[in-house]
């Protein structure tokens, strides 16, 4: 792989977090992992529930991208979604726990990935997409059949 792609960056990145957080029989750490996003920087900082910084790396083809953000935070998400499903990262974390797409201010862009208790990984999160307008829907239709 060409260490210009992003996808090379994000799974440096990718690895130096496994590393922070080894696979254990036991594993004691509870927390989410917070992925922030510069567009003007190019940084990928990651963070945990603390806001302690973990690792960070820096994706040159990010930096002063011309994409509207928007855009942009799809292509980002896009890349940090294939190379978490192509790295099959072990980490010792008690689940439930999520890597989280975040500008680079801390707001909230979207989950990436979810481990849940029982061990059920979930790759993007499309089922919650649409989450809002479904429980619109299920209200306004709950409204009319009283």
């Amino acid at each position: 792989m060409a260490k210009d792609k992003p996808s090379f960056h994000i799974q440096r990145l990718l690895s130096k977090i496994a590393s922070k957080f080894p696979p254990t029989d036991e594993p004691e750490v509870f927390t989410d992992i917070h992925l922030r996003v510069s567009q003007d920087t190019g940084d990928v900082m990651a963070y945990d529930d603390d806001d302690k910084e973990i690792t960070r790396v820096v994706v040159d083809e990010w930096i002063n991208c011309p994409l509207e953000t928007e855009e942009f935070y799809k292509q980002a998400y896009k890349v940090i979604k294939d190379s978490i499903e192509q790295g099959n990262y072990q980490l010792g974390i008690l689940p439930p726990y999520n890597f989280v797409l975040e500008s680079d201010t801390g707001e909230h862009i979207a989950e990436i990935y979810v481990v849940d208790d029982d061990d059920t990984t979930i790759l993007g999160t499309p089922f919650m997409q649409d989450l809002e307008k479904d429980l619109d829907d299920f209200i306004t239709n709950l409204m009319k059949e009283e």
